[in-house]
């Protein structure tokens, strides 16, 4: 599956041994909090995107298709909450997912401005097998973890997370 909107450019992964990151991992950068998540960030989405591909989909359609997996009846306007989107952005994302077939968007019984989502038979199938993907990223990023880091890492990051 290939969307109009799709980010199409591939940013290049650091190599372990790389000079550049080796020199920022013993300037005081390295020791920032915000440099080490962002950093963790990077690895993750850039992984993200690489296993995603492999089904057709991007970071932001998975997103969409987790959160209205895991519900029923989802608004559109709290997905440009979650996803830090304008709601303009929104509508073109949940509108080629649509297009594709994966979810479905019904005017609101209570509002008729507002979208509420559904997911589609098609979009639970090609969630189900992204996720297999989120999975095998999310263990080989922590694979040197133990099974108490990962918990307690969880724990620190649900602590810490700004969602709304």
């Amino acid at each position: 599956m290939n969307f109009p909107y799709q980010q199409r450019t591939t940013i290049p992964t650091p190599q372990p041994g790389n000079p550049s990151r080796m020199a920022a991992q013993d300037s005081p950068l390295g020791e920032e909090l915000f440099f080490m998540v962002e950093q963790i960030h990077h690895e993750f989405h850039t992984r993200m995107h690489t296993a995603l591909t492999g089904v057709g989909l991007d970071v932001r359609q998975y997103t969409t298709l987790a959160f209205i997996a895991t519900g029923t009846g989802r608004a559109q306007n709290d997905l440009a909450t979650i996803l830090h989107l304008d709601p303009s952005q929104v509508v073109k994302l949940t509108k080629a997912l649509e297009a594709a077939g994966l979810l479905t968007r019904d005017t609101s019984s209570q509002d008729r401005r507002s979208k509420m989502l559904q997911i589609t038979d098609e979009g639970q199938e090609l969630y189900t097998q992204a996720t297999a993907l989120v999975r095998h990223v999310q263990e080989s990023l922590t694979a040197a973890l133990s099974r108490r880091d990962r918990k307690a890492l969880d724990s620190l990051l649900h602590r810490i997370r700004p969602l709304p």
